[in-house]
C-alpha cells in the first residue's frame, strides 16, 4: 500500500511538472510572436520614413544628377534628414560618410523619385557622395563640415 501511495504520488508530481512546461512553453512562445509583430510593425513603420522626414531632423534639401550633387556644405550637428531627389537619368544612390557613420539607402531613388535619409551628424566633416557606377572611375563628392 505504501508502494502505491508513493508510486501515486511521483506521477501526480510528474503530471504537474508536464503541465508547467506546457505552460511555460505557451507564454514564451506568445511573448516570441509579440517580439516578432513588434519589430514588423517597427519595420514598416521606418520604411514610411524613407519618403517622409522626421519632424524632428534638420531638412537639407538634396539634388543628385548625373554629373553633381547639388546641397548645402555647411551643416547644423543633430539630427537630420536628407531629402534626396534624383534628376538624373539612371538610378543612383546617395551616400554620407564620416565620424564612424557610412549610410546609404537600401534602394537607390530611381530617376524622378525623392527619398528621405536620416543620419544623425555630430560636429566634424563628412563626404556626402553618389557612388561610382559601372565604368566610371569615380562618383560625384562633397565635404560636409557639421558646426
Amino acid at each position: 500500500m505504501l508502494m502505491a501511495a508513493v508510486a501515486t504520488a511521483t506521477a501526480v508530481a510528474q503530471v504537474d511538472t508536464a503541465r508547467n512546461v506546457v505552460n511555460s512553453t505557451v507564454r514564451g512562445t506568445k511573448e516570441a510572436a509579440e517580439t516578432v509583430a513588434n519589430g514588423a510593425k517597427k519595420a514598416a513603420n521606418e520604411v514610411a520614413d524613407a519618403v517622409t522626414p522626421d519632424s524632428d531632423a534638420h531638412r537639407v534639401d538634396v539634388t543628385i544628377a548625373d554629373d553633381r550633387i547639388d546641397m548645402p556644405t555647411t551643416l547644423k550637428p543633430g539630427k537630420t534628414a536628407f531629402v534626396v531627389k534624383n534628376d538624373g537619368n539612371t538610378t543612383q544612390n546617395f551616400e554620407v560618410e564620416g565620424r564612424n557613420i557610412n549610410r546609404k539607402f537600401v534602394a537607390p531613388p530611381n530617376p524622378g523619385q525623392t527619398k528621405v535619409l536620416h543620419v544623425t551628424l555630430r560636429r566634424g566633416t563628412y563626404t556626402a557622395y553618389t557612388p561610382a557606377k559601372e565604368g566610371e572611375k569615380s562618383g560625384r563628392k562633397m565635404t560636409l563640415r557639421v558646426r
